[in-house]
C-alpha cells in the first residue's frame, strides 16, 4: 500500500478510515500562491494514483489553462476526465481556457469538451504573464469538496489530523 503524495501512513488511514464506502479518493492540492498550479489526483484504497489534472488559473485576466490531465487507461471513457475538466471550470467557467499540447485523443476529448461546456481549449494558445511567471508549488491535500458526491462522501474532511 503506499500513501498519497503529501501524505503520511496514519493520514492515509485516517481518510480511508472516516470513508470506508469510498473507492476513489479525489485529493485537491491547492496552489500555494495566486496563479500556482493546482492539482487534482484520484487515488484508490491502495494509493494508486488513477488520474490527474493540472490547472492554473488568473482572476485577473479571467484565464485558464489545463496543464496536465493524464489518466490511467484503465480509467478512460468513464467520465472522469470530464468530471475533472468541469471542476477546474469552477474556479473560472466564462474564463478563455487553453491546453498544453494535445495527443490525437487530448484533441477528441477536448473538442467534445468544448461542445459540453462552451469553453475554448485552445491548445498552446498564449496565456498571460501571470500564469506564465507563477512558480509552481501547491499545499497539502484535501478532500475536493466539489467532487465529494462523486467520490462517494457526504463531508470534506481536511487530511491533516492532530493538534
Amino acid at each position: 500500500m503506499r500513501n498519497p503524495e503529501g501524505m503520511d501512513s496514519y493520514e492515509w488511514w485516517w481518510v480511508r478510515t472516516r470513508h470506508p464506502r469510498t473507492q476513489r479518493f479525489f485529493l485537491h492540492y491547492s496552489e500555494a500562491h495566486p496563479g500556482a498550479h493546482q492539482n487534482i489526483r484520484v487515488y484508490d484504497r491502495e494509493g494508486l494514483d488513477w488520474a490527474r489534472l493540472v490547472w492554473k488559473v488568473c482572476h485577473e485576466c479571467q484565464r485558464g489553462v489545463i496543464s496536465k490531465i493524464p489518466l490511467t487507461p484503465d480509467v478512460q471513457r468513464q467520465g472522469l476526465g470530464t468530471l475533472l475538466i468541469e471542476r477546474a471550470l469552477m474556479d473560472g467557467h466564462d474564463y478563455r481556457w487553453t491546453t498544453s499540447s494535445q495527443s490525437p485523443d487530448g484533441q477528441a476529448f477536448f473538442k467534445a469538451m468544448a461542445a459540453r461546456t462552451g469553453a475554448e481549449f485552445t491548445a498552446r494558445a498564449r496565456t498571460c504573464s501571470h500564469i506564465r511567471d507563477s512558480r509552481h508549488g501547491w499545499s497539502k491535500p484535501v478532500l475536493d469538496r466539489h467532487l465529494r458526491k462523486a467520490a462517494g462522501f457526504t463531508r470534506t474532511v481536511p487530511l491533516t489530523v492532530g493538534p
